[in-house]
């Protein structure tokens, strides 16, 4: 059973109490007043009263804390009025009961509630033993607030107790859905994380390896169009073709180790150098490449999104445009880096982002960078890069 479920069945028990000692009490009228009728009937009313307060409180105002303690209030002060002219047990249970009930409240309520009832339950009792005489007035009053205090204390640190066994158990609800969304959200980022290797590994295959094997191709078509007319120069061409795919092997052994590390360019004159060196020996394509100053100073993430984005751009331009000039201009300045891709192809007045394009602008987006493409049909087309650095 649920420590609510327990608070529930308590507060149903002492409900069922006090209503027995309210029954106790009726009969105790009757037979203490049934030839006063003057004070009887107001009594008997005064208990109908409380007995109509306590159902409409336990079950009509459950939730409202504010009414909940107006009915409280009321059923301490009748109870400390039968206290007083009803001498014994069951009022003074009652009491005790109405105590069970104020611990209920939150704690700000609880302390004024509390404080009331321990005035006016000691009060009826101080003019009691007043009123009756008794020699052993402060004895049996020492008692009482003995009785009252330990009682209290008791009840008080069993709701106490309850309240933080319910606490831990709602901490232990929240910590177990906690833990089943950790679960779930490790398992989405171990999703997302694979996810991305896979896109990482396809981008890489088809940036790196893609454009080596658009240079084979373009070698040995070559060497098969001059192995007639000029023999001697096929073996320059297929040695040519045996370095990029040399090169194309190293390439493919990268991205079957899951790319454990991003390719760095350190040195992007270089390595742009030899990009275009690729297609040196094939007569019908011209490469051009300027720029205006050094731009070995760029940070290696900047020269390798550079680098990878116009060695996309090469392999765009001649297994799609079918160009046969193809410019690059890199213009550097302390701010930003600027670089333009453009080639003589066949162009298209609707451009299609394919995994190349799509490729370049997240790797330039991601340094905060931007891009433009321009084409139109039969007159190219450009891309325009620029990074702040």
């Amino acid at each position: 059973m649920s420590d609510v479920n327990k608070m529930e069945k308590h507060k149903k028990y002492s409900t069922a109490l006090m209503l027995i000692m309210l029954i106790t009490i009726v009969i105790k009228i009757y037979f203490q007043y049934n030839n006063r009728p003057l004070i009887m009937i107001p009594l008997l009313s005064l208990i109908a009263v409380m007995i109509i307060n306590g159902y409409i409180r336990n079950v009509k105002l459950k939730n409202e804390t504010k009414y909940i303690c107006i009915s409280l209030l009321f059923n301490i002060c009748a109870a400390s009025i039968l206290q007083y002219l009803i001498l014994g047990v069951s009022t003074t249970i009652y009491m005790y009961c109405v105590i069970f009930q104020i611990l209920e409240l939150e704690k700000k309520f609880l302390k004024i509630l509390l404080s009331v009832h321990a005035l006016l339950y000691f009060s009826a009792a101080i003019f009691n033993g007043i009123l009756s005489g008794s020699e052993n007035f402060l004895f049996n009053l020492v008692i009482q607030i003995l009785a009252y205090s330990a009682t209290t204390g008791m009840l008080y640190n069993l709701k106490k107790l309850e309240r933080e066994k319910e606490e831990i158990k709602q901490l232990n609800e929240k910590l177990k859905l906690s833990n089943i969304k950790l679960q779930k959200y490790v398992l989405e980022v171990e999703e997302v994380t694979i996810s991305k290797e896979r896109t990482r590994v396809a981008q890489e295959l088809h940036d790196s390896l893609g454009h080596s094997l658009m240079a084979l191709a373009m070698h040995l078509e070559f060497a098969k169009k001059i192995c007639i007319t000029k023999p001697q120069k096929v073996e320059e061409v297929l040695e040519q073709s045996e370095k990029i795919a040399k090169s194309s092997i190293n390439d493919l052994r990268k991205a079957v180790t899951l790319l454990n590390s991003e390719l760095e360019i350190v040195d992007l004159d270089t390595s742009i150098e030899k990009l275009i060196n690729n297609f040196y020996l094939v007569s019908n394509l011209k490469i051009t490449y300027t720029k205006n100053r050094s731009i070995n100073d760029l940070s290696s993430i900047v020269n390798t999104s550079i680098y990878k984005t116009i060695q996309e751009c090469i392999t765009n331009s001649l297994k799609h445009g079918n160009a046969t000039e193809i410019n690059i201009k890199i213009t550097a300045s302390n701010e930003n880096v600027e670089f333009i891709v453009t080639d003589n192809g066949k162009g298209c007045n609707n451009i299609v982002k394919s995994n190349g394009l799509n490729g370049i602008e997240n790797r330039i987006h991601s340094l905060g960078g931007t891009t433009y493409y321009f084409s139109h049909n039969d007159l190219g087309f450009g891309i325009k890069v620029l990074i702040t650095i």
